[in-house]
């Protein structure tokens, strides 16, 4: 039995897909008689959003991708981690290796997610308080995003030919049987990663119209 576990950390903006590899090269290729079915796990952690208001806005300009030359009044930065968990057997077979994936679990969630609100405007005030609520839209399209990609990584790892108890798969060393299981899990996450991304920047900018613009400075008189 043989354990692996593998963390892929990437920003807001990152990018997820599916691919399989081929079935077992031999039918004496099997697993035992009582194996276990392939079970996948996927747990979604959305966060807490962290409030900062330390920096001002020509530093938040310089933090985001508006552009060091504009006067930034907040942001919402986030980093999701990927991490996957693998239990897979690996047993000696002719000259080579029949291995399967026992079980997979999957972890998806946000260890960086933070709101900043430029430091000339204090808590509490209504400028504050106006481009809080602003930027806790772009945190909530950040957090909705997680669970419905959680149900796509799920089908994606249950639905495509990753080697299992019920259909193992052949290597010619258990070398090369572990990074056959390394690549099949990369080739089905990071397409869906990817995919997730596309659609985290598009659903973001949604928030930055300048009608909502236009709606959270109508809210205060000096800014």
């Amino acid at each position: 039995m043989y354990f692996r576990r593998y963390l892929l950390a990437i920003s807001i903006s990152g990018v997820f897909f599916a691919a399989s590899i081929q079935d077992a090269a031999a039918e004496e290729c099997k697993s035992p008689d009582d194996a276990e079915r392939f079970k996948v796990n996927v747990d979604v952690d959305a966060g807490v959003p962290n409030i900062q208001n330390h920096r001002s806005k020509a530093q938040l300009g310089g933090t985001n991708s508006h552009g060091r030359r504009r006067q930034i009044l907040g942001t919402m930065q986030g980093e999701v981690d990927l991490r996957w968990f693998i239990n897979y057997h690996i047993e000696d077979f002719q000259d080579g290796s029949c291995y399967w994936v026992a079980s997979a679990n999957v972890e998806l969630s946000y260890h960086q997610l933070d709101v900043n609100i430029a430091s000339e405007y204090e808590p509490g005030s209504c400028q504050y308080e106006a481009i809080l609520d602003h930027e806790k839209e772009h945190v909530v399209v950040a957090q909705n995003i997680l669970s419905p990609y959680a149900q796509q990584i799920r089908a994606a790892l249950t639905t495509l030919s990753i080697p299992t108890p019920d259909l193992p798969a052949v290597a010619d060393s258990p070398a090369e049987a572990r990074a056959q299981v390394q690549a099949v899990f990369r080739r089905v996450l990071l397409p869906v990663r990817d995919q997730m991304s596309r659609l985290v920047r598009a659903r973001q900018a949604d928030v930055d119209t300048r009608e909502n613009y236009r709606r959270t400075f109508r809210q205060c008189r000096r800014w």
